[in-house]
């Protein structure tokens, strides 16, 4: 069996340059997927000799992320080439055993020697000398996130989410820092050569950490926010493929903008008029909850569409928390029909999900062997075989979106290969959107800087410029940033003197 490392091509040239004209290359709109392997190919035919690699997955014992990407590693399209062993690196030993013995049971009853996994509490033991790594962690769990909530509610601030922006994503951000700095640190001295797939909220800032430490072409942030708006044209213009839908979109992580979309090269937006009829945009969209079953009403999506003119992230779960408006009462949610996702559904949520491993494990069937919708696996294939694969990326900005900062995350369509992780161009963003998206890039990049350095003020403030604030006096959102961290005191304790 042959047994090859990877070793990434550091780009000798401008990356601003080249991003430049990958994206005039790609062409305006993109076609997500577009890479050599063919969606049909079935993966137990393939007899040719096998690379070998290894995949560290942080926070491998995850309930909710582990079955769905390990069983896409196993049987995405161009993975039957590669000879696999997965590190399950946990602090919990249980939920990194049950997540291994779930799939000890399920290689043998899809008769796979060619993907294992290995359960580990050692970091040192589980990065060492990986070619990619996963995160997909929440520092904290629960009890952390039900404070990211009750406390912002005595401020008049009821976020529906809770994990990226406002005070719940300020707050998130700051208690995981301390941990992604230093795996990004062990990473770097015990896996150089690896490729970085983050998971975890608050996306945009904790993938900053990781791309300002690690590189930015080995380092990304996943997320499936985009693929919610390819099903909802999927249904209204009764496609069958996604090919035939191309999309221009840019922004920040759970809330970008689609500046231009085409349906089988027609333009988008135009076909989208004539659908609508004089209806507004809600009435003739689908409530339906995203890949994880949180439900969003469009109500905010509509809202934004009719006063902007072009179409938001459609899950108003997310987007809703990014304006200082919605949250602020309940008066608004009402009128907007946003659901809030409460620590009750999500406990149910992982109480179900931890009843499936464990009957999965016990019986046949149960996992099957489609694989999810998530995109992890395809940027593997396309690392390691260089085969260029377009999909939504959060990545640094050098420039894609020329008129946000650069070095804060941004999101946009972009290119993997075996030089990394390398954005397409979008350009300036209209002026008009720009001024919603703006405000968010200059929060997460003061948070981040005021988190490294354990500048407490610093961060109070970064805080207080979240237009989800902007309701109170800014006394007031120390006060609440103060309650949140005292709440998460364990976790940056050896960052702020609290």
């Amino acid at each position: 069996m042959e047994n090859i490392r990877i070793e990434g091509n550091h780009v000798q040239f401008s990356r601003r340059n080249f991003i430049k004209a990958a994206g005039a290359a790609a062409g305006a709109v993109g076609i997500l997927g577009q890479n050599a392997i063919a969606a049909d190919e079935k993966t137990a035919e393939y007899k040719g000799p096998r690379k070998k690699i290894k995949i560290t997955f942080i926070g491998g014992g995850s309930q909710t992320w582990a079955p769905n990407i390990i069983r896409d590693i196993t049987f995405k399209p161009g993975m039957e080439r590669l000879d696999i062993d997965i590190h399950l690196l946990e602090i919990h030993w249980g939920r990194a055993q049950a997540i291994h013995n779930l799939f000890q049971a399920k290689f043998k009853e899809w008769g796979i020697d060619r993907v294992r996994t290995h359960p580990t509490l050692d970091p040192v033991e589980g990065l060492k000398d990986a070619d990619f790594v996963i995160i997909a962690i929440s520092t904290g769990r629960l009890p952390a996130m039900s404070y990211d909530l009750a406390i912002p509610d005595n401020y008049s601030i009821y976020q529906t989410v809770g994990d990226t922006c406002g005070p719940g994503g300020w707050a998130r951000t700051l208690r995981n820092l301390p941990i992604f700095l230093d795996y990004a640190r062990k990473i770097k001295r015990l896996a150089p050569n690896a490729y970085v797939l983050n998971y975890t909220n608050p996306l945009a800032c904790l993938t900053k950490v990781l791309a300002d430490e690690l590189g930015p072409e080995r380092v990304v942030g996943l997320c499936h926010g985009l693929f919610e708006c390819y099903g909802e044209f999927m249904r209204i213009f009764g496609l069958k493929r996604e090919d035939q839908i191309q999309v221009r979109s840019g922004g920040v992580n759970h809330f970008f903008w689609i500046l231009d979309f085409k349906i089988d090269g027609k333009d988008g937006y135009k076909l989208l008029e004539e659908r609508l009829k004089g209806k507004r945009l809600a009435e003739i969209m689908q409530v339906h909850g995203d890949t994880l079953g949180f439900v969003s009403n469009r109500w905010v999506t509509t809202e934004l569409f009719d006063n902007y003119g072009i179409m938001p992230y459609i899950g108003d779960r997310h987007t809703s928390e990014f304006f200082g408006c919605y949250i602020t009462s309940q008066g608004m949610i009402d009128r907007f029909k946003l659901v809030r996702t409460t620590i009750a559904h999500r406990e149910k949520m992982y109480e179900n999900a931890a009843a499936n491993i464990e009957k999965w494990t016990r019986e046949q069937g149960g996992l099957d062997k489609n694989p999810s919708r998530e995109t992890a696996a395809d940027m593997m294939c396309a690392i390691v075989f260089n085969e260029p694969y377009t999909d939504v990326v959060n990545l640094v900005n050098q420039g894609q979106i020329s008129n946000l900062p650069d070095g804060a995350v941004v999101e946009t369509l972009g290119q993997v290969s075996s030089r990394g992780f390398t954005p397409l161009t979008v350009g300036p963003l209209p002026e008009r959107v720009r001024a919603t998206v703006l405000p968010h890039c200059d929060v997460q990049l003061r948070t981040v800087e005021a988190g490294i350095a354990g500048d407490l003020d610093a961060a109070l403030l970064a805080l207080a410029v979240d237009p989800v604030c902007a309701h109170l006096p800014v006394s007031d959102v120390k006060k609440m940033g103060m309650e949140l961290l005292q709440a998460n005191k364990k976790f940056v304790k050896d960052f702020f003197q609290i």
